[in-house]
């Protein structure tokens, strides 16, 4: 037998805020290592997480979901995520972290039911409702400032876009697939979209503190020289870029693919980066997640999926520059977070470090490379 819970010791439905709600955005701080921190802790990036035991997870799964099964637990960043095999079926489970609002994970379960109501046409991840109808249950957490939120999802079959090798028909089809979930979004807001997040290119400007933890000069030296034509290219224009709701990490991690389906893309999942920022910057990180890995040009496989995207939704000319300097400030942005947490987390240094050596060779080749000019062609 597993271990009992108290049912009214656990609450379901659209979280509430505790006294700790929107801590990061509450504070003001003048210096940019200091809002780095800010934005880190807003972001669940840097508390120290403890685990739920298997057995509790089954039972929370159990009483609230009516569901039973085999769990397999799948090593994610931040959320406890795992496999639910339960008699025919396959779902995903989630639980947030504890230093995570709940308010923050109600943003991108809406975002995920708004997308289901209007573009059901779209092969998003489905929420599984708990049997009192609700998309999460609320559980205490003794050992943070929140409750900790789960979430059962249908588990979606397929390849990740990472593992194959696409062509440029296919990747246009990516491009349109992400134009598609935005264009679904501009009605879609929502009270914390305004959240702050370490990924969010709109702070990037003021991510320039994470070069000290960079050792090698030629890395700083390409780094700072991205950080300066961000400077010109791209932060004069922030308010003026048109903004929404967006994705947020629409990678080849989070995009499944099916060869035989004719729009390719067969899932989209992970809403945990949902945010409100530049639409630019969501197109951003799946060209940064390409540069580089065409040996016939560090630009090609990028410019596929920006093809597919205008060919649903054109962008401006002004932002459509801005974006060929924000492709290579997000591939940088995860090789100095990498960094970062390196020397945040020294148990796991030599991983983190081998994780980022490809994003410094991609973004070396890049900047070797003529940049695009308009009219883009792939």
């Amino acid at each position: 037998m597993g271990p009992s819970f108290d049912p009214t010791a656990l609450r379901t439905g659209p979280a509430q805020a505790t006294g700790a709600t929107g801590q990061a955005q509450a504070v003001w701080v003048n210096s940019d290592s200091g809002f780095i921190e800010a934005v880190a802790l807003e972001s669940g990036l840097l508390a120290e997480q403890s685990q739920l035991a298997d057995s509790t997870v089954l039972v929370l799964l159990e009483q609230f979901y009516g569901l039973k099964g085999k769990l397999v637990r799948i090593p994610t960043e931040k959320d406890e995520t795992f496999r639910l095999r339960s008699g025919g079926e396959t779902y995903l489970v989630k639980v947030s972290p504890s230093d995570e609002d709940p308010a923050i994970v109600q943003l991108q379960t809406a975002c995920m039911e708004h997308l289901e109501r209007a573009a059901p046409e779209l092969p998003v991840q489905r929420l599984v409702r708990s049997l009192n109808g609700e998309p999460q249950v609320l559980i205490p957490a003794p050992d943070g400032p929140f409750d900790r939120v789960l979430r059962v999802m249908r588990y979606m079959p397929g390849d990740v876009l990472a593992s194959q090798t696409a062509s440029a028909g296919q990747l246009q089809l990516v491009g349109s697939s992400l134009a598609r979930v935005g264009l679904a979004l501009q009605e879609f807001d929502h009270a914390r979209a305004d959240r702050m997040l370490l990924w969010d290119l709109k702070h990037f400007h003021r991510m320039r503190p994470l070069l000290a933890y960079v050792d090698e000069q030629h890395k700083r030296s390409l780094a700072e020289d991205i950080f300066d034509q961000f400077d010109e290219k791209v932060v004069p224009l922030l308010d003026t870029l048109t903004s929404q709701v967006v994705h947020g990490d629409f990678s080849p991690f989070n995009v499944l693919i099916d060869p035989d389906r004719p729009d390719y893309v067969s899932g989209i999942i992970d809403f945990g980066d949902v945010v409100r920022t530049p639409v630019i910057f969501d197109l951003s990180v799946t060209m940064a997640n390409l540069l580089g890995t065409a040996p016939s040009g560090p630009w090609k496989h990028a410019l596929h999926v920006l093809d597919g995207y205008r060919s649903i939704r054109p962008l401006p000319d002004q932002e459509l520059e801005a974006l060929i300097v924000s492709a290579q400030a997000r591939l940088l942005l995860r090789a100095l977070i990498t960094q970062w947490r390196a020397s945040q987390l020294p148990q796991r240094r030599d991983y983190l470090l081998s994780h980022s050596k490809p994003d410094w060779d991609r973004l070396a080749s890049t900047a070797a490379a003529p940049a695009p000019r308009l009219p883009f062609t792939s």
